[in-house]
């Protein structure tokens, strides 16, 4: 600026106008230039502030997914637990020694967990959507999904069996004398066993628990977690943001799982893609698929498996010989081929 002006000044002593005005016309350009730079390096700058500001937003959202999907598998490993229970109650296999045994068959009506989920970190991308890239907009979406109608399903019948839990606690304490004991004692006492075993209405209220919780809850709860867990994936991916690999059991590490299986109902394939566990369902003696769907293993013997609890059968040298699927009184035998 200092050199421009010492060269008008110049022209202006030796009387050249002609110079006097490129000389001035170059202070101008660069005075221009020189703001048009700093709005430049300004707009640089939001743009990068934005972008990290996006960048965490999605890091928070991934961090809440984790945490819904931790909370899903907590509901899941409960009804896994009573999955056994309930099936024996409904064939009507539990004898008096087994509920002496084993007191959390007087426990399948009157133990509940919810999967709370939790939106904060969804609510605030929400609020900053206008400045998501076209992709991220797509992710976004995904998410409008997950917590709006997933979601909505899930705290729905979160609450329908919480309250029926609660309305069983209601109801045997004022209407039965072995409330107390089975929870100070920690064990069934006979004349609750008397009461398994011959009061319709109980087997009844085993059956409403098979429809609401087993039935509804479980597959209401995979729901939410299978569409968490694949934008969960798709933004480590995608976005290079941490994937929890403690929500899921390493699939990589159950290649015994891989095989044919056949069944009374239907075959089954189950094979690798892309690092994932995937099960072809077949109708016996079909080859034309029913449908793909993957296989989540939760351990080297347990799995999922569409709505149904999973676990290997193995044989006398430890080899897998078939697999069991089951949900209540609704079961599938597979023998290895």
């Amino acid at each position: 600026m200092k050199l421009f002006r010492k060269m008008r000044v110049a022209s202006l002593e030796e009387n050249n106008h002609s110079a006097y005005l490129k000389y001035a016309f170059g202070e101008v350009v660069f005075v221009v230039v020189g703001i048009l730079l700093a709005f430049q390096i300004d707009t640089w700058s939001e743009r990068r502030s934005a972008k990290e500001h996006t960048h965490y937003l999605f890091d928070q959202v991934q961090s809440e997914l984790a945490m819904n999907i931790l909370n899903c598998n907590l509901l899941l490993g409960q009804y896994r637990g009573k999955d056994t229970l309930v099936h024996d109650i409904l064939y009507r296999r539990v004898t008096r020694q087994d509920y002496r045994d084993h007191w959390e068959y007087g426990l399948v009506l009157l133990t509940q967990q919810e999967a709370e989920v939790s939106v904060e970190a969804f609510l605030n991308l929400v609020n900053s959507q206008d400045a998501l890239s076209k992709g991220q907009k797509t992710i976004l979406l995904e998410l409008k999904a997950l917590y709006g109608s997933d979601k909505r399903y899930l705290d729905l019948v979160n609450e329908i069996a919480t309250s029926n839990t609660l309305s069983y606690h209601r109801q045997y304490k004022e209407e039965q004398t072995w409330y107390g004991d089975l929870f100070l004692n920690q064990e069934m006492p006979e004349d609750m066993i008397d009461y398994c075993l011959q009061d319709p209405f109980y087997f009844n209220s085993v059956v409403h628990f098979q429809f609401i919780n087993l039935r509804n809850h479980v597959r209401y709860a995979l729901n939410f977690r299978r569409r968490a867990l694949d934008i969960h994936e798709r933004l480590a991916d995608e976005m290079q943001l941490e994937l929890d690999s403690t929500l899921l059991f390493d699939a990589r590490l159950c290649p015994h799982l891989v095989g044919e299986y056949t069944g009374s109902e239907f075959d089954l394939t189950v094979s690798y893609s892309n690092g994932q566990l995937m099960g072809v369902r077949k109708d016996n003696g079909d080859a034309s698929a029913i449908e793909e769907l993957r296989i989540y293993p939760e351990s080297p013997e347990e799995f999922i498996f569409g709505d149904m609890f999973g676990h290997i059968v193995r044989g006398a040298n430890n080899e897998v010989t078939a697999l069991k699927l089951s949900l209540g009184r609704k079961s599938a035998d597979l023998v290895k081929e």
